[in-house]
């Protein structure tokens, strides 16, 4: 129950701050960009005939290049931690990574909303005895959000604080996993 009350409480705040944002911001996407991101993810998983589902930390990097003012395009390196490590206990640790292409449309140049399509390489690694070290496989991001312009930070920088919300699957063999991450980011556009 805490789980769906934290992530509904984080999605009404996503769509509380998107009226804040002007209506007369510049954004201008252009050349090469970079972006970290963070936030929980509610992730339900299959395997052999068990289920498991809870809130995960979720944290991801990305890095690309603009095509166009609607059109990003880059890598992402991204997951979930299942299990934090203990460096007094070599069993424990777990988690899911992916590695993606990804992109980024944005309808309106005048405008921060976003969505955004990813796919490509899934692990999910773990460290307990028993266990495959990991398990590769594919998967999949579908999701969105709206970037706020942060002008003037840094000399000759602007960045853009930016909400969002995916649902993701992936599958290693008879192993899948779907969830609903939602988040917040920082990027230089």
């Amino acid at each position: 129950m805490h789980s769906a009350t934290f992530i509904c409480s984080i999605i009404i705040a996503i769509f509380y701050l998107v009226p804040i944002a002007s209506s007369e911001e510049l954004h201008a996407r252009k050349g090469f960009w970079f972006g970290l991101y963070t936030g929980a993810g509610y992730l339900k998983q299959s395997f052999d005939d068990r289920n498991e589902d809870d809130l995960y930390f979720f944290l991801g990097f990305k890095n690309g290049y603009t095509i166009n003012p609607h059109f990003l395009m880059g890598l992402e390196l991204s997951g979930w931690l299942l299990e934090a490590e203990d460096p007094s206990d070599p069993s424990k640790g777990k988690g899911i990574m992916q590695v993606f292409l990804i992109s980024q449309m944005y309808p309106s140049k005048e405008s921060g909303l976003f969505v955004k399509v990813r796919g490509g390489y899934v692990e999910n690694w773990s460290n307990r005895s028993g266990e495959p070290n990991s398990k590769k496989g594919w998967g999949f991001t579908l999701g969105g959000g709206y970037d706020f312009m942060l002008y003037n930070l840094l000399p000759d920088n602007d960045f853009t604080l930016s909400p969002f919300a995916t649902f993701s699957y992936g599958e290693t063999g008879n192993w899948d996993h779907r969830a609903v991450t939602v988040g917040i980011g920082l990027g230089i556009p």
